[in-house]
């Protein structure tokens, strides 16, 4: 029989998130980053908030950044350790309530993790503490699901897959009345002796109005500078599943 257990969101997903996410476009997500970082004759110091297992971080490390990656799961920070070595700092923080020096030139912020911030006020907080640690003129680039992806495209749905040592179950559920959609997800792992551990985690996801996001930036002291469709070019529609928003401390 398989063992089940409790986990506390991305610390049963840390040592098959890079399987889980292989095709996801972290490439791009570093061009687009690296292309609006300030111009400055040393190398940028950059913040990588919910750097997960460092997949980021190694590729802007990799284009001259000096990386500091901050993530609220340990899991995920031994992941990142394992990737990055002992170079690039890693430090436990969650964004709600980050006190760090102001001493980086750029911040971002991938893959919807403000989209975890579901409270009154949560926002504003993460946004306050990332502009505080900015130098002046300092860039935060972030993204964020939109209204489309958690009502029409998550909604109320269900999917899975089995990768052969490991299997999940998602089962999404969307509140319109409080804008949050649910994310119940099972996962099997195979252990050494053929049966499968059973563990369970929840995740909750709130989508944002652009006045939200630009009320709480300012309130931040950071002014958008851009929003984009998803690191491209174009202008985020309807349709768009994921914006990207430039922000930068005046």
């Amino acid at each position: 029989m398989g063992q089940q257990t409790a986990a506390v969101p991305y610390d049963m997903l840390a040592p098959v998130y890079d399987r889980w996410t292989a095709g996801d476009h972290y490439e791009r997500w570093a061009e687009f980053v690296a292309a609006r970082l300030p111009a400055l004759d040393a190398p940028p110091q950059v913040l990588d908030l919910c750097c997960g297992t460092g997949r980021l971080s190694l590729l802007l490390r990799e284009r001259g950044c000096l990386v500091t990656g901050v993530d609220r799961s340990p899991a995920m920070l031994a992941q990142a350790a394992r990737r990055l070595g002992p170079d690039t700092p890693l430090l436990r923080a969650d964004l709600r309530r980050m006190s760090l020096p102001r001493s980086y030139d750029a911040a971002v912020c991938t893959f919807d993790s403000l989209n975890y911030l579901v409270d009154d006020g949560d926002l504003e907080s993460a946004l306050t503490g990332t502009a505080r640690a900015l130098r002046l003129g300092g860039v935060l680039v972030f993204d964020v699901n939109t209204r489309h992806k958690l009502e029409n495209v998550f909604g109320d749905s269900h999917y899975g897959d089995d990768l052969g040592d490991f299997a999940y179950v998602w089962r999404n559920r969307h509140d319109r009345a409080t804008r949050r959609t649910t994310f119940e997800i099972t996962l099997f792992q195979r252990r050494e002796d053929g049966a499968f551990t059973r563990q369970d985690e929840r995740h909750v996801q709130r989508w944002f109005a652009h006045a939200e996001i630009e009320a709480a930036a300012a309130a931040a002291g950071l002014r958008v500078a851009d929003v984009r469709d998803d690191y491209g070019d174009g202008e985020p529609g309807a349709d768009s599943m994921r914006e990207t928003w430039v922000l930068r401390r005046s």
